[in-house]
């Protein structure tokens, strides 16, 4: 199982960082699981959502990220495609594979906030029919390195290597799971509902394609101290979650057409909104915060049920440079090497700002 890192750039009013500064964190915390051997570096993609992610233009990001690291994958997790143009995706997957030696990786999605959608006036009930749609031209153009317009044949440049085709796709209800089996798609599970269920999910899909790869995103939070990792970690992490079921709560709440399954969910609106702390998050398998230990029997757990990749939020936004790099290092050195690809340090640990 790899252990991979996941930025959502959030920027949370009480943590009183600039944009500047949140965008510079995130840098830093990437080269630093870079040199800690993380297999991958996702960033999400967000839009008109105050507070919670910085990251509308994951593409710019990553290409930074591309040239200050070595071998770290760099992924797209997830690309909305009903707001998207394929043949635009297309051109900046087959970029930044050629600009970082091969190393994008790319996860799809429908969207899943109203606002986001509304922003680029999509309706909901269509964003099914598009993403399949897109999609399958999407993938159609990185094979062929070439798309067919009114009769005329259009060639990409620069041409998408071969493989880029291969793809992940964000998986929440079970129809999405057995759509991504259907398609050919390893499958990229969030924190949108309890680990249980997700488990039941990816075993589900593991019937239909035991050949696929699955991944699960979850927070963590590191240092030799347990108590105190959980005391520095929880604000922001209950801020975060808070944040996710509030732009999601429209989806939750009311019965939109194309999205019936987060109804499905609406029982965690309350639960999260009365009694949401770090504990309850851990119950139900969407977070780990504390000491190395603590985390390695969580990971181990995860890597138990079959999973290919973790994803690890690193804290909820409020937390400095320093505390997250000394939180990947000390993963790589007491927690990484007991359940994925880990690699010491190839230099000494990067000065970062407190």
């Amino acid at each position: 199982m790899q252990i991979d890192l996941f930025m959502e750039f959030a920027a949370p009013a009480f943590a009183e960082k600039s944009d500047a500064q949140v965008f510079e964190e995130g840098l830093s915390l990437a080269r630093a699981a870079d040199r800690a051997g993380f297999g991958a570096v996702w960033l999400a993609e967000h839009h008109f959502l105050e507070e919670y992610s910085l990251s509308s233009v994951p593409e710019m990001l990553l290409t930074a990220i591309a040239r200050e690291t070595e071998s770290i994958e760099l992924g797209f997790g997830i690309i909305p495609l009903p707001i998207h143009d394929p043949v635009r995706v297309a051109e900046r997957l087959a970029t930044l594979d050629l600009l970082s030696n091969g190393r994008v990786q790319w996860g799809v999605g429908r969207g899943v906030t109203r606002t986001e959608l509304s922003g680029f006036g999509v309706a909901t009930h269509s964003t099914r029919e598009m993403f399949q749609d897109r999609l399958a031209t999407l993938r159609d153009i990185l094979r062929a390195g070439q798309y067919v317009r009114n009769d005329e044949t259009f060639e990409l440049q620069p041409r998408p290597r071969q493989g880029l085709d291969r793809g992940w796709m964000a998986a929440v209800s079970p129809d999405s799971y057995d759509l991504a089996a259907k398609l050919g798609l390893d499958v990229m599970a969030g924190p949108f509902k309890p680990w249980q269920m997700v488990k039941a999910d990816l075993k589900r899909y593991r019937r239909l394609d035991p050949e696929g790869r699955t991944s699960f995103t979850l927070a963590a939070y590191c240092e030799d101290d347990h108590r105190a990792a959980r005391a520095r970690a929880e604000r922001g992490l209950v801020w975060a979650f808070r944040k996710i079921l509030e732009i999601t709560r429209p989806l939750m709440e009311r019965r939109l057409e194309g999205y019936e399954h987060y109804r499905n969910l609406g029982w965690l609106t309350p639960l999260f909104a009365k009694v949401l702390t770090l504990p309850v998050l851990e119950s139900m398998g969407l977070a780990v915060v504390g000491d190395p230990d603590h985390l390695r029997k969580k990971l181990v757990e995860l890597q138990a049920s079959g999973l290919s990749r973790v994803s690890l939020v690193i804290g909820g936004g409020d937390l400095r440079a320093a505390d997250m790099t000394r939180s990947v290092e000390l993963m790589a050195r007491e927690v990484l090497p007991h359940v994925g690809r880990a690699a010491a340090p190839a230099s000494a640990p990067e000065t970062v700002s407190a």
